[in-house]
């Protein structure tokens, strides 16, 4: 969606959008989030898309300082109105790509980037990725979600016991289509590897569950799992 669809639905942001800090069944966030052991008198949090700022909302009060940015206007002064939080916020509206700048380079403790690097073009992933990295401290954090091509795979075979004729989960490079919009799907061992390249050492890796309804379906009767994406904590280290 473009910048100008993101401010006219603002008001549905949390219905449209797969928000990880409210939908999650599993708690995962929380455990990941303490494994980066913020604290409350030093550490500082920065969140790359923060959206209406759900995730500030439930763990800001880890860190000293919080400093938050989404591209779209009314989304980001939503999320400025409704947080009730006592750590100090700073919330602008920018580009990831533009962080950096605004919030300056090494100053996060944790930097956190939910469902965001998701374009399907490579070159418009890139600096997103370089964004994590500029303002990730050395020896910080970085918390990343992505869309799961493992998953997405289950979810189409499921989907395909219910077709004529079988639909290819993705077209080539691991795009698929998500909500109405082609995304970018990480395979376990692709994030691994773009999370080292980026100077990176993985501290957790995992999956975030979404209920099957995230997918527009209903359970399969014998399904073991529902679908996912992938979580990441990793340690700068270059």
């Amino acid at each position: 969606m473009s910048r100008r669809e993101w401010n006219r639905t603002a008001d549905q942001f949390d219905e449209l959008v797969c928000d990880i800090a409210s939908e999650e069944t599993g708690d995962q966030l929380r455990r990941f989030v303490s494994a980066a052991h913020p604290s409350p008198k030093k550490s500082v949090l920065v969140d790359l898309g923060c959206g209406t700022g759900t995730f500030v909302q439930k763990f800001g009060k880890h860190f000293r300082q919080i400093f938050a940015a989404d591209f779209a206007t009314a989304v980001v002064r939503k999320a400025e109105k409704t947080y009730k939080g006592a750590t100090p916020a700073e919330w602008q509206v920018a580009d990831v790509k533009d962080c950096p700048k605004l919030f300056g380079n090494r100053v996060a403790d944790l930097a956190v980037c939910l469902n965001v690097i998701t374009s399907a073009s490579a070159a418009r992933r890139k600096p997103l990725w370089a964004s994590v990295k500029a303002v990730t401290k050395p020896s910080g954090h970085m918390l990343i979600v992505v869309p799961s091509a493992e998953s997405c795979e289950m979810v189409t075979e499921w989907e395909n016991r219910a077709r004529k004729k079988r639909k290819p989960a993705f077209k080539r490079g691991g795009i698929a289509e998500r909500g109405d919009i082609w995304q970018k799907h990480f395979s376990r061992d692709e994030l691994t590897s773009i999370v080292s390249d980026l100077g990176f050492s993985v501290v957790r890796l995992g999956a975030v569950s979404y209920s099957w309804a995230s997918e527009g379906m209903r359970k399969p009767r014998s399904a073991t799992r529902g679908p996912w994406d992938w979580i990441c904590l990793a340690k700068r280290v270059a």
